[in-house]
């Protein structure tokens, strides 16, 4: 199997085990899509640690999008951005 095969698998078992499709079904599944764009970047085999921190980054980023486009309420937003807010200092 080849390392970029691979390293799609394992994202997929990561995606599966958060088991967002249960969890957050409002959700886009965009973890292929995430890949691929990282891959057009970081090629080399050797990056394959690299693509994978990327693709999740990029799909969690994807999910708080979704958050906030589809899902929260303007108070519950408030509440969620100023968590996002303290995390970061």
């Amino acid at each position: 199997m080849s390392l970029r095969k691979e390293g799609l698998r394992n994202l997929s078992w990561w995606w599966k085990e958060l088991d967002s499709a249960t969890k957050l079904p409002f959700s886009r599944d965009r973890l292929v899509e995430c890949y691929f764009w990282i891959l057009e970047v970081y090629f080399e085999p050797k990056y394959l640690w690299a693509r994978q921190i990327l693709t999740k980054l990029i799909s969690m980023t994807f999910v708080i999008d979704d958050i906030y486009d589809a899902y929260g309420t303007l108070e519950e937003l408030k509440h969620f951005t100023e968590a996002i807010e303290r995390f970061g200092n």
